[in-house]
């Protein structure tokens, strides 16, 4: 073993703030990165709440050129986690978390500030305590030391329950930023990726509003009937001390052939990670073991899959750092998804009778069995949705379908034409088509 003498010096590793300040942002994108900042809202909420409504708590995000400010009434931060761990690079071992919280690595709010703007002033209210840091992110790199000064601190305090929250405000904004802060089709963009990301949140009454707009969400359905409910399996994993992670898989049919739609959406702790997915990473075009899935064509399009993980520690569940994807070497997720695929076969199976039945109509307006089937089904929310253990493929009877006909068509000379259809007083060039038909199949065929 080599000692640290001065033959043997020690190496240099500490990080450079220009790591944190300018390479950690060009791992997420804009949008993400302010998700990051409403998911620590939400925590806030879900700490203050538990699994109780959340109706009544607001976050409000307003976005210039000049200006980002994002405000709440989620509970605040403390000055003793801001002092020991909210303004750290990273989440220091023995940080206070909060249960089935989204925030996980302890670079979020650093990471957003820094891709959003050159200045920011974080102010917070509990009901015992207030601060405010007031940064300049250029002058802050300057200086060698690793730490943020407090402008202003109270602590204890007794404070109004109306002014308990946390206020972020970024100045000096970043030109590219700042270009998209211009855009009305970013701010649209923004609260679309909102109203899927945070829909966990918002359904449990989360009030979340851009520029003053309120961002709205649907439940999620599924379709429900007797004969095509969805599959439900629910899942724990656990070790020795560690905490568990509970799983819950959906799997059946949508209400819509809408191709966005389909495919399956993985949710970590009500924060959505995956949406729509039809590649390998949920079994598209996979094989495991002895099940196989297809690659996914227009015929799945009313399939859908719902894959929610839950734990109180959220270093268990198998998402990135931006939490834009899963992590498939992620233990739990190879397991999970075995089991994800074992649900889909049934419903990959009755869809692609579905195609076969309207492949095999003559008459496009004829509706056979299992498509009427399907459009009989009502969709009911995921959360009142009667479910089976295994979707299974219905059994019913093939309507008898119309004579097979087929199609003719020719071209001959006009003139002859409309010398035809005079003689034979005919409206429509199909009349004169089908009795030209008719008389040669009598007069040569038959006889």
């Amino acid at each position: 073993m080599t000692d640290h003498t001065p033959d043997f010096p020690t190496i240099e590793a500490m990080p450079t703030k220009e790591l944190f300040i300018d390479m950690l942002t060009r791992d997420i994108a804009l949008i993400p990165a302010i998700i990051d900042l409403v998911d620590n809202c939400a925590d806030g909420a879900k700490n203050l709440r538990g699994n109780q409504s959340l109706d009544g708590l607001v976050v409000r995000i307003s976005l210039s050129a000049e200006e980002f400010s994002i405000t709440d009434n989620c509970g605040g931060i403390t000055v003793d986690t801001a002092r020991s761990y909210a303004f750290r690079f990273g989440r220091p071992p023995g940080a206070p978390s909060v249960k089935h919280s989204v925030g996980q690595f302890g670079v979020g709010m650093k990471r957003a500030i820094f891709k959003i703007g050159r200045q920011f002033r974080v102010e917070s209210t509990t009901s015992t305590s207030h601060f405010v840091v007031n940064v300049d992110v250029d002058q802050w790199a300057k200086s060698p030391e690793w730490t943020f000064a407090f402008e202003s601190l109270e602590d204890p305090v007794n404070q109004e329950t109306e002014s308990i929250g946390t206020s972020i405000r970024v100045t000096s904004i970043n030109r590219d930023v700042a270009a998209l802060f211009n855009l009305e089709t970013f701010r649209s963009d923004l609260s679309g990726e909102l109203k899927s990301r945070l829909q966990d949140p918002i359904n449990k009454g989360l009030g979340i509003f851009v520029n003053g707009e309120p961002v709205s969400v649907e439940p999620l359905t599924m379709l429900d009937h007797a004969q095509l409910r969805p599959a439900l399996k629910s899942l724990e994993y656990t070790g020795k001390g560690l905490k568990r992670v509970s799983v819950r898989l959906y799997c059946g049919l949508g209400s819509s052939a809408n191709r966005a739609e389909a495919g399956w959406s993985v949710f970590c702790n009500g924060r959505l990670i995956l949406e729509g997915d039809k590649s390998e990473v949920t079994g598209w075009g996979d094989e495991v073991d002895d099940t196989s899935i297809p690659g996914f064509h227009g015929q799945y399009n009313y399939f859908r899959g719902l894959a929610y993980f839950d734990s109180d520690d959220p270093s268990r569940l198998p998402w990135n750092t931006t939490k834009t994807g899963v992590n498939t070497d992620s233990p739990i997720y190879r397991a999970v998804k075995l089991e994800m695929m074992n649900l889909m076969r049934p419903v990959v199976d009755f869809l692609n009778r579905l195609k076969d039945e309207k492949q095999a109509k003559d008459d496009s307006t004829e509706v056979g069995p299992l498509e009427e089937l399907v459009g009989s089904a009502i969709a009911v929310a995921v959360t009142e949705v009667a479910t089976r253990e295994v979707f299974a493929a219905p059994k019913v009877k093939a309507k008898p379908l119309g004579p097979k006909v087929q199609r003719i068509q020719y071209d001959v000379d006009l003139a002859q034409a409309q010398a035809v259809k005079r003689f034979m007083d005919a409206n429509s060039w199909k009349e004169v088509g089908v009795a030209t038909f008719q008389y040669f199949f009598t007069n040569e065929v038959e006889e």
